[in-house]
């Protein structure tokens, strides 16, 4: 069933211990987004690592339209800094981080779309997706 009571609010999420991002509601202009960013890599010339690179570009995108704000995140010196493109794509150049984003915010956003596309009608005019009942005629 599909849920319509959404929130538009954003959130926190725990990344690690001591770092949580703020987070707004997937939406479908930034689900667009992602898909564009996938799109490109898929039509470029480099075929090598092509699974690999698609989802760093889809949870990059995602995590740069997602989050707005951060705790426990700092440059080298250990010097808070503020969430911003630059900043975002250096926290999910961390493995643990990129992990758990994916994790906790994209993979639910991918998985309430299936959830919605799961229960979709069969194609129109035909009876594909169905399974036959009638014992064949002889």
């Amino acid at each position: 069933m599909l849920r319509l009571a959404h929130s538009s609010e954003p959130y926190w999420l725990d990344l690690l211990p001591g770092v949580r991002v703020r987070v707004r509601p997937v939406t479908v202009a930034m689900m667009l987004a992602a898909r564009e960013a996938v799109s490109k890599v898929i039509r470029s010339d480099d075929r090598e690592d092509l699974d690999l690179r698609t989802n760093i570009a889809l949870v990059g995108e995602l995590a740069r339209r997602a989050i707005i704000e951060w705790e426990g995140v700092g440059d080298a010196d250990g010097v808070p800094v503020p969430a911003t493109p630059e900043t975002i794509d250096l926290l999910m150049s961390n493995w643990a981080a990129f992990d758990e984003f994916d994790s906790r915010y994209v993979i639910p956003a991918l998985k309430r779309d299936a959830e919605k596309n799961a229960s979709s009608s069969s194609p129109p005019g035909t009876s594909a997706g169905e399974t036959n009942t009638a014992p064949p005629v002889v």
